[in-house]
């Protein structure tokens, strides 16, 4: 019988990870927030923001948005992982039930793979546009492209495969020489255009109102705060304290995040491409934007296998797979990825600010659920042993091991989002210029919630909330 290896068993499954076999400090999960956050989605989300402000107006938005939701969002992912050494998806059966937690589970896979597809795309048009100058060609052939972009997955495999320690070898090289591109095109655009000029450009196809403008760009930051959430989890239970899980978020996710999001609002404004493997070249030349292309195309490979790895391990958690190999899991997890390459990932790529705007409508409920929960019914407080039950012995299991109250609570909240904002069309409603769509869903979302909870499911003694509350 082969020994059994319980580092290698917490780090690549479900068993927790206890304190003396952590591997990320402080310094290892900053740089990874780090590396995650400013691979090029940023220049995305900061052209997505070109469409309706200016860069002013892009950098506040940003930067609120960014702050709300990262602050409040990382609260319970991040220091019940750090506390407990689970994952977030195990984590998230406290509140939902042992299956009820696989919705939250099968609806963030269809997120991060198409958060892979844009991270492929992006990897390919990088290296194609690179080999296209090294060629002298204008471009390369679709057909180039795709096999560039499912050679990204195939790295992200093969890195993914190898766990924890090889993703952090690599951030720890990648982070570096992205902020080194973050400050060599702020450098440029500083020389070539100018910030006065930047501050003086006009949005593209902007509302009549910049309230609105303004708040769209918090909306879509929102989104792009949120949509962390599935990393978190994964990442904290790997670090070797609280404050090591939660505080390098401010400095990542917020800080680096808003920076790398105000140079990709900058260069669509002057340059009027949308495309940051585009829009390099003609800002940085052929010289520094190869450079540049080469950097941004490693550092897509290192989010990838980041996003992938913590998605792959929340996979580990349903029970038609905890026996198979963690190979095979991220295997076909790469492999679905691929073949949507490979049948066409234009449309996603070609509308992400979509994907901010839908982002929204699922986290937010989820995110207000899991705090009030974690923090104020719960009071920081979860028992190990009944988050990885999956029987109908464990605390968690609720009504047939799912929390119908905060299921029909998160479906009801999402539902109320589109009373505010239409992620899809981009079209607001009356009521968001006085809330946003997030603020006026979530908020409400939390207080019913706790009320409901409070009168009906703790007195009943139904999913353990009365041995931690008397």
């Amino acid at each position: 019988m082969a020994k059994f290896d319980a580092n290698k068993e917490s780090q690549f499954g479900l068993l927790p990870i206890t304190r003396s076999e952590r591997v990320y400090n402080l310094l290892d999960n900053t740089s990874i927030n780090i590396g995650l956050t400013i691979a090029t989605w940023c220049f995305l989300i900061g052209a997505s923001l070109a469409l309706f402000t200016d860069f002013w107006t892009a950098v506040w938005g940003t930067l609120a948005g960014n702050m709300l939701t990262v602050l409040v969002m990382t609260w319970m992912p991040c220091l019940s992982s750090a506390k407990y050494g689970v994952d977030g998806y195990t984590g998230a059966v406290s509140f939902m039930g042992t299956k009820g937690k696989n919705f939250i589970l099968v609806c963030v896979a269809v997120f991060i793979a198409c958060w892979d597809i844009v991270l492929s795309v992006l990897f390919a048009r990088s290296v194609s546009n690179v080999v296209a100058v090294f060629m002298g060609k204008e471009a390369m052939s679709h057909a180039f492209t795709i096999c560039m972009a499912i050679l990204c997955m195939v790295i992200t495999f093969l890195v993914v495969w190898k766990g924890p320690l090889v993703i952090k070898k690599f951030n720890n090289i990648v982070a570096p020489l992205m902020c080194v591109v973050i400050i060599m095109l702020a450098i440029i655009l500083t020389v070539k255009i100018g910030w006065g000029n930047i501050a003086q450009a006009e949005p593209l196809t902007p509302y009549d109102s910049k309230w609105v403008n303004f708040l769209i760009a918090v909306e879509l930051s929102f989104g792009a705060g949120l949509s962390w959430w599935p990393e978190m989890g994964g990442l904290s239970r790997l670090c070797k304290s609280g404050k090591a899980a939660y505080w390098p978020n401010l400095f990542g996710l917020v800080i680096a995040a808003t920076v790398a999001t105000s140079i990709g609002t900058a260069a669509c404004l002057t340059i009027g491409s949308e495309d940051p493997t585009v829009w390099m070249l003609k800002l940085a030349g052929i010289g520094l934007g190869v450079l540049a292309l080469c950097f941004i195309a490693v550092a897509n490979i290192t989010s990838c296998s980041t996003i992938t790895y913590t998605m792959c391990l929340g996979l580990k958690g349903l029970k038609v797979l905890q026996k198979k190999s963690w190979g095979s899991i991220v295997g076909v997890f790469c492999a679905v990825v691929a073949v949507a390459l490979i049948c066409g990932a234009d449309w996603i790529y070609d509308h992400f600010y979509i994907m901010l705007g839908v982002t929204c409508v699922f986290y937010v409920p989820m995110t207000a659920i899991a705090v009030v929960d974690y923090f104020i019914l719960r009071k920081q407080n979860l028992e190990l042993r009944s988050l990885l039950n999956q029987t109908n012995t464990s605390k968690y299991y609720f009504w047939g091991g799912v929390n119908w109250v905060a299921l029909i609570i998160f479906i009801a909240a999402a539902l109320f989002y589109l009373v505010f904002f239409n992620p899809a069309t981009l079209v607001y409603h009356t009521p968001f210029i006085y809330c946003t769509a997030s603020l006026g869903a979530g908020i409400p979302c939390a207080i019913v919630y706790f009320i409901v909870m409070k009168l009906f499911v703790v007195k009943s003694g139904k999913g353990g909330y009365v041995t931690l509350n008397q």
